[in-house]
């Protein structure tokens, strides 16, 4: 039993240092050089698929066809960092629950000035040590797609956005709701409270 135990042990080592590996080897590509680069704009291109989200251990995305251009504005005291991020990521549908794609068009700006250590001075300014020579830019690139997610995540469409959710579930729904409000009525005119699980359910849109 202790032979297997150590077993066990040993193969959920070697598993997590594989994975740290691969990771590491994923994200090297952006761990930019700026140290020998001449002043001026450094123009950079990334995809953002699939492998590189599984890089990130809390993402909610795992299938994403995203491309990334990175402009690293060089000058004599600090960086400037521009990042366009266009594509589309899969997500849950609040509506359905099937699974979509999701239009994202991100644009944002990071500048880092150089100091003594690490310090974040606002969500868009951060120093660095003088001392530093490369800057990785993945994880900002992973915060600024999440960041780009709308808070209601619906199929895409017209007006009536549900005609591309899946039907099924959308008739499930019509009838959980025309029951409840049914049920609620029956118990109004009973002259009884109403079931509050109904309630929030008839507070429902759906479009």
């Amino acid at each position: 039993m202790r032979i297997n135990f150590l077993f066990f042990l040993r193969s959920c080592i070697f598993a997590a240092f594989e994975k740290q590996d691969s990771t590491l080897k994923a994200l090297k590509p952006f761990d930019i050089a700026f140290v020998g680069l001449p002043n001026g704009a450094h123009e950079f291109f990334f995809e953002l698929n699939d492998d590189f989200f599984s890089c990130f251990s809390d993402s909610e995305i795992t299938h994403a066809r995203l491309n990334a251009r990175f402009i690293l504005y060089k000058k004599n005291n600090m960086l400037d960092m521009e990042f366009f991020i266009q594509g589309k990521v899969e997500l849950g549908c609040d509506r359905c629950m099937e699974n979509y794609w999701q239009e994202l068009d991100v644009h944002k700006m990071l500048y880092v000035k150089f100091g003594d250590k690490h310090e974040e001075q606002s969500d868009d300014v951060i120093i660095i040590p003088s001392t530093e020579s490369h800057f990785d830019i993945s994880q900002y690139l992973y915060e600024f797609v999440i960041l780009g997610l709308p808070a209601k995540r619906v199929h895409p469409g017209g007006n009536k956005k549900e005609d591309n959710c899946d039907p099924g579930i959308i008739e499930q729904l019509d009838e959980y709701l025309t029951f409840g409000k049914n049920k609620g009525n029956k118990k109004e005119k009973d002259g009884s409270s109403t079931d509050s699980r109904w309630d929030a359910l008839k507070n429902l849109k759906f479009n």
